[in-house]
């Protein structure tokens, strides 16, 4: 019988509970990447059924929650118009519209891979203190408050729940998924 063994180091260039984290989320993202990379322009931006969202258009939301949450809440920056240009703003709003944009899943892997980057850039300036710092936003006239801790964590959580609703499309699309699970 073999065995393969599974370890997690912290992602390199950080302080250790920041970096196991970041390894946490590379590891998600290794994984997503593996499971849209392949795809064709067409599987990645047609809908598995009328109104759903496409692969293409769940990966780039992925890609806008990153940088919403590392740039909007952790940094306090305020989003401006040329924010909401990008590619990834807001794309679960039309589940049609993905598709007239002619993303390849390339591209939609290039984009969110510049916003990990970037949040990997913010993370290498913090320590492991850093992780129980506050963070206070309002939405929807409520106002919340979350740890650094938590909102990678959430991160985590929230790539991994999106990355299994792809796998979930690629199967009700007919593709494969047998390598990836």
């Amino acid at each position: 019988m073999s065995s393969r063994q599974f370890t997690l180091p912290p992602a390199e260039g950080l302080s250790r509970e920041i970096g196991f984290l970041l390894a946490g989320m590379d590891e998600v993202r290794g994984q997503l990447r593996r499971a849209i990379e392949s795809m064709s322009d067409v599987e990645i931006s047609h809908p598995a059924f009328p109104g759903a969202h496409s692969i293409g258009a769940l990966a780039l939301h992925i890609g806008e929650a990153e940088w919403w949450w590392m740039n909007c809440v952790i940094q306090g920056h305020e989003l401006t118009d040329e924010d909401r240009m990008q590619p990834y703003w807001d794309v679960l709003k039309d589940p049609d519209g993905f598709a007239a944009n002619g993303f390849s899943a390339g591209y939609c892997l290039e984009r969110i891979a510049a916003v990990r980057e970037d949040t990997r850039r913010f993370l290498a300036s913090l320590d492991d203190d850093d992780l129980e710092r506050i963070y206070s936003h309002t939405r929807r006239d409520k106002l919340t408050e979350h740890s650094l801790r938590w909102i990678l964590h959430h991160l985590i959580d929230h790539e991994a729940q999106h990355k299994g609703q792809i796998l979930m499309l690629k199967r009700l699309l007919g593709l494969s998924t047998e390598d990836l699970i």
